[in-house]
């Protein structure tokens, strides 16, 4: 369980959209632990829920066939990967913090993610 769900959470780069063909692939096809049909009911539930699609699922899949343990075990292994690269690119990134231009780079995701937002927040109200 642990070790398909780590490589759900390495290889499902791009967020829910990528992550739900991986899961499909290791839930249904390669360990058989629903058939099709029960993975298109647990994509459905799983998307009328807030909150990340693939630790939902994992959540599920992973109470499904291993009850509460095998549901930590997903949700650990699908957020795994993550954390442990946010922890080394942070530390990376404290490394170099000193560099001008890393400084500058820095200092230029503030008002990028503010131009996205509004971008989005404009284009929903026009909606």
């Amino acid at each position: 369980m642990f070790a398909a769900f780590f490589r759900i959470g390495i290889l499902g780069f791009g967020g829910g959209p990528s992550a739900i063909p991986l899961v499909h692939q290791e839930a249904v096809k390669k360990y058989e632990w629903m058939n099709d049909e029960e993975f298109a009911d647990t994509l459905a539930i799983a998307n009328a829920m807030p909150g990340p699609i693939a630790t939902k699922m994992g959540g599920y899949i992973g109470y499904r066939v291993a009850g509460i343990v095998g549901c930590l075990v997903a949700l650990f292994a699908t957020v795994a990967p993550t954390a442990l690269a946010m922890i080394f690119l942070l530390q990376l990134l404290q490394q170099f913090k000193d560099i001008p231009w890393v400084q500058h780079m820095s200092a230029s995701v503030v008002p990028v993610v503010a131009v996205m937002l509004a971008t989005m927040t404009w284009d929903f109200v026009k909606k």
